[in-house]
């Protein structure tokens, strides 16, 4: 059965010993951060909060931090989170998530005039040189202007007074293809920003791949076997979890663009100050004692490294079975979100770099690795070895300018230009040196008689040089 909402995922994290209450003060400021690197460091459980100084809630962190509690979130055992994925999601279309008029949600209603930003969010502080409290555990949902599709993404927003916040997405990332058509019109973004639920809504909104239109609260309701409950919002035209701990209503002012950050992002770097959108928020609904969902980002491993290596897995798995090469065997992800490994059955001589091209065409993939079916992509010395023997270097490595992504990378060299690397480490079909190991037949001889051939227990010694 799916989780109702994130208080039930607290409560099997509990069970299973992946929780840790900290009942003694701790400073937002910094000092929870800090305890958060340390348990992702050490690969520790989730952590709930219950005495954060200056806020009345409890902070619940390192929600999806390890694969162990990725694999708690779909309930399948961890083996089979990849493959469960890709069975729930392959079927379209996706089912429609359930409109109900009563919700949890909105147990306290706060309108504009009583609104206080400060009261329902942490002042939170990841990292010293971060410029201020964030929101960044926040399922931003929009809707597209031009479909009236709805979309669903994380987006880090800085606390600014007169419930006001700045909001950082990428103008290749589908919240900024929205706001950048609003803006051509002249019109407002209308956003709703839901924190907790289940949390499939959480891995819905991060997978990689996907189209603008496609719906990541129809994602979540195929991810969970049954459909979302959603709510209408009160003074903006959209729908958001039932379930949620707090829901904030607002509107991306158009044309607006203030000062946001610095931040501590996933790359492990602070990202520059930057003018950015402001949201103006007007509205809120909470529970009647709310459970506030954070994260903490840094370097890999975190919450989002975890989240991001596994639905990239997926997701990109999916499209290019789909869209590119339906004989791709395997992608890997490395925790560093723009590191991509592809095991490919190739049919045709050129399609390695096809894939190639397909991921470069995503946000996050900077350098792609194509290697064929016999590699497993998570063994770097297998990858290794086929760079070595089945890559040529001037047909092979191939490199492009003028791509979306972050990281300090792109302005080593003072151009804010990003480039990307793609590597085709597979044998051509036809021409290739045949490779030097036992014949298949002889392998499972041996296989057939492994037990024989270990059944002896003695240490037998040769002695050397000449007796």
């Amino acid at each position: 059965m799916p989780y109702r909402d994130i208080r039930q995922f607290i409560a099997r994290l509990d069970a299973a010993g992946e929780l840790l209450e900290i009942d003694a003060e701790v400073d937002p400021h910094e000092e929870l951060g800090a305890i958060c690197r340390k348990v992702l460091d050490e690969g520790g459980p989730a952590l709930l909060f219950n005495n954060v100084k200056g806020y009345r809630y409890p902070v619940f962190t390192n929600m999806l931090g390890t694969k162990d509690r990725i694999a708690l979130a779909m309930d399948v055992p961890l083996e089979q989170v990849g493959e469960t994925f890709l069975g729930r999601s392959r079927s379209r279309p996706w089912p429609q998530p359930r409109l109900v008029t009563q919700a949890r949600c909105k147990e306290v209603v706060i309108p504009d005039a009583e609104l206080c930003l400060e009261d329902l969010v942490p002042p939170a502080v990841n990292n010293p040189g971060d410029g201020g409290a964030f929101i960044n555990y926040g399922l931003v949902v929009m809707k597209d202007p031009d479909s009236g599709r709805r979309n669903m993404g994380i987006y880090r927003l800085q606390l600014r007074p007169g419930n006001r916040t700045g909001i950082w997405s990428s103008p290749t990332s589908h919240a900024g293809t929205i706001r950048a058509k609003n803006d051509l019109r002249g019109q407002p973004t209308e956003v709703a920003v839901a924190i907790g639920g289940d949390p499939l809504l959480y891995m819905a909104s991060q997978v990689q791949g996907l189209n603008l239109g496609d719906d990541e609260l129809e994602l979540a309701s195929a991810l969970r076997g049954e459909p979302v409950e959603l709510v209408r919002c009160d003074t903006v035209d959209l729908e958001v979890p039932a379930d949620a701990e707090i829901v904030l209503e607002g509107r991306i002012l158009p044309g607006v663009r203030e000062a946001e950050g610095p931040y501590g992002e996933y790359p492990g770097y602070y990202g520059p100050v930057g003018e950015q959108p402001v949201i103006q928020f007007h509205h809120a609904t909470r529970r009647t004692s709310p459970v506030y969902v954070h994260t903490y980002i840094g370097v890999p491993p975190s919450d989002t490294h975890a989240l991001g290596q596994m639905m990239g897995e997926a997701g990109l798995t999916a499209k290019l079975r789909n869209d590119v090469a339906p004989t791709v065997k395997e992608v890997y992800c490395a925790l560093d979100m723009h590191t991509v490994v592809v095991s490919l059955k190739k049919t045709y001589e050129e399609q390695a770099k096809h894939v190639i091209y397909a991921l470069w065409a995503t946000r996050s993939a900077k350098t792609v690795i194509v290697v064929d079916d016999d590699i497993d992509p998570r063994n770097q010395e297998e990858v290794y070895w086929a760079i070595a023997n089945r890559s040529h270097a001037p047909r092979d490595v191939l490199m492009g300018d003028g791509f979306g992504t972050i990281g300090p990378a792109i302005d080593k060299y003072g151009d804010g230009i990003a480039s990307k690397l793609g590597i085709d480490a597979t044998a051509p079909l036809k021409g290739y040196p045949a490779m030097s190991r036992p014949r298949p037949e002889m392998a499972a001889r041996v296989r057939e008689r492994w037990a024989e051939l270990t059944a002896s227990k003695k240490t037998k010694l040769r002695r050397g040089g000449r007796g």
